[in-house]
């Protein structure tokens, strides 16, 4: 769990980077619609910000 609170765009940038890692890694790839992955990495940046953990959105 992260100590320091984070502001939202530190979230969304750790998020950002950490889908991008993901899908990276595996046999996956980003949904073809950006704004659908951006909702998506947004709510991840939220949850760990608020709750501590990137909690699928």
């Amino acid at each position: 769990m992260n100590k320091r609170k984070l502001t939202p765009e530190e979230a969304f940038d750790r998020a950002v980077k950490f889908s991008e890692r993901y899908v990276d890694r595996g046999p996956y790839e980003f949904f073809p619609e950006q704004d659908v992955v951006r909702v998506v990495q947004e709510g991840l940046g939220d949850n760990e910000r608020i709750h501590g953990y990137r909690y699928c959105p």
